[in-house]
């Protein structure tokens, strides 16, 4: 057969791949903050190797990135369960 020029048979339309803008985002709102949990221990306390690493660990880092936060904002968040890391969460939209 011969093709159209867009990679498919002739008459026939190409596939299209859908396109989402920003990153990838979960609906599991705790498994999300599970993951920006040990993301921020990972960054300010101990690095956690890759294969012991969040499912959600690098949409984490996407949403950390997007809040404009680093390390100056994240030790307090990361040094304990407490009001620092409620303000995170909340700015996350994780709360």
């Amino acid at each position: 057969m011969a093709g159209d020029g867009a990679g498919g048979p002739a008459g026939e339309r190409p596939r299209l791949l859908p396109l989402s803008v920003g990153p990838s985002r979960t609906r599991d709102r705790e498994a999300l903050r599970a993951a920006v949990v040990q993301l921020i221990g990972h960054l300010v306390i101990e690095a956690v190797p890759p294969e012991r690493r969040h499912p959600l660990f690098d949409q984490g880092r996407e949403l950390l990135e997007e809040a404009g936060w680093g390390l100056a904002e994240l030790v307090p968040a990361a040094a304990e369960d407490g009001a620092a890391r409620r303000e995170l969460f909340r700015i996350l939209r994780l709360s």
